[in-house]
């Protein structure tokens, strides 16, 4: 469904970009991580497949069509973005931001139909945020804006959807559970879900495919335990202070490291 040939992506400005050369395919329900340190180019690479903003060089295709040429409405209807950047009027509430979703389907006069309902009322269940949707966006908690954030992008039912950093402000049980969530809404949904998150255990435990990062101009695509073996993940996290264990799949504090002051 999503296929990226020759894909470069970064900022004229900057010269040279920051990745380049990207061929990769996903399937219709692919739960895929990607994963990098800050400043790898994760967010841009995002930005970049949902048409946000110009590529390079190559091109991204979602079901053959390329996505930055399609209409406005089209790829609205299509692609479902969520950035870490949020902003909304302070007079709106709950149900009032989930119902944004369906506006790219109910013309210009925004009247919801019955589908748009019933898609509403699925991601509100799914996520759970039922027992406040009637209170005001500002006046949630972090955590709870963020579950609003996801039933949105849910209630859109696009063939895409593109989540940054989603689980920042959760709990280990809360970033378990939305995790779990996604991917079985993937494979219920037949969509491909692009979800970048620095909680690498927990991606590496769900992910059905991982693209990693290197910061140093490097991607790397496969199953998570294929990219653990091969060193992939301990080169491009690795510091004097931590290591990847392929071993063990996990990171482990190295005693080798340098030792706080005494």
């Amino acid at each position: 469904m999503l296929d990226l040939k020759s894909l470069a992506v970064g900022y004229r400005s900057a010269g040279a970009p920051l990745l380049s050369g990207i061929e990769v395919s996903a399937d219709a329900g692919d739960f895929i991580c990607i994963l990098g340190r800050n400043g790898s180019g994760k967010s841009t690479l995002m930005r970049t497949i949902a048409g946000l903003q110009p590529s390079l060089g190559g091109v991204a295709r979602l079901g053959g069509e390329d996505v930055a040429s399609m209409r406005p409405g089209t790829r609205a209807r299509r692609i479902a973005v969520m950035l870490t950047e949020r902003a909304f009027n302070p007079g709106l509430r709950v149900e009032d931001v989930v119902a944004l979703a369906r506006q790219p389907f109910t013309g210009w006069e925004g009247r919801l139909g019955d589908g748009d309902r019933a898609a509403i009322a699925d991601a509100v269940a799914v996520m759970g945020i039922e027992p406040f949707r009637r209170r005001y966006f500002n006046s949630l908690s972090d955590g709870e804006r963020q579950r609003v954030m996801v039933a949105r992008a849910l209630a859109q039912t696009p063939r895409l959807m593109i989540l940054d950093e989603i689980t920042a402000f959760l709990d280990l049980p809360s970033r378990v559970e939305i995790m779990a969530l996604l991917r079985t809404q993937a494979k219920e949904k037949g969509q491909v879900i692009l979800l970048s998150s620095h909680d690498l255990d927990l991606s590496l435990q769900l992910a059905d495919s991982v693209w990693l990062l290197d910061g140093a101009g490097g991607f790397s695509v496969g199953a998570p335990d294929a990219l653990s073996r091969s060193g992939a993940v301990g080169r491009a996290f690795d510091t004097d202070g931590i290591r990847f264990s392929p071993s063990q799949g996990r990171f482990e504090v190295s005693t080798s490291g340098p030792q706080p002051p005494r």
